[in-house]
């Protein structure tokens, strides 16, 4: 997959672009980096997805990045950081949620998005095993 990134371009617009090749999955942009398999904290998320990349970027510049379907998801995050300076998480859908990878950063992005394609059509059904009912 080939993502080009800009500096008018909108942190929305890289989402979508990302998306169109991993349903699944999806990046999410904090002003701080990361290490390898570390999460990144709440209080970096970048909630606005209207900011261009811009004002993100210590020497913005124009360019390609190149996501094989292989790669291991610690790697995008590497590259994004590296070739653009922006700091970004792989999330990944599970059921209603998106579950940051840090954990299974070693795990390739296809591999990823299959696990969340498949966690779609897993139905948890909560079964309380404790009668709370008052005991006559």
């Amino acid at each position: 997959m080939k993502i080009r990134i800009f500096r008018e371009q909108t942190i929305s617009e890289v989402q979508e672009a990302f998306a169109k090749a991993y349903p699944f999955l999806k990046l999410v942009f904090f002003t701080k980096p990361h290490k390898a398999f570390k999460g990144s904290h709440a209080k970096f998320l970048i909630e606005d997805r209207g900011i261009k990349l811009a004002s993100l970027e210590k020497q913005p510049k124009d360019g390609v990045l190149y996501l094989e379907p292989e790669m291991p998801v610690w790697q995008v995050e590497r590259l994004f950081e590296e070739e653009f300076g922006l700091h970004v998480q792989v999330f990944r859908k599970s059921g209603n949620t998106w579950l940051e990878t840090s954990v299974t950063d070693s795990m390739s992005l296809e591999q990823q998005n299959a696990k969340g394609k498949a966690s779609e059509n897993v139905h948890f059904e909560f079964v309380d095993p404790i009668d709370y009912r008052e005991q006559e």
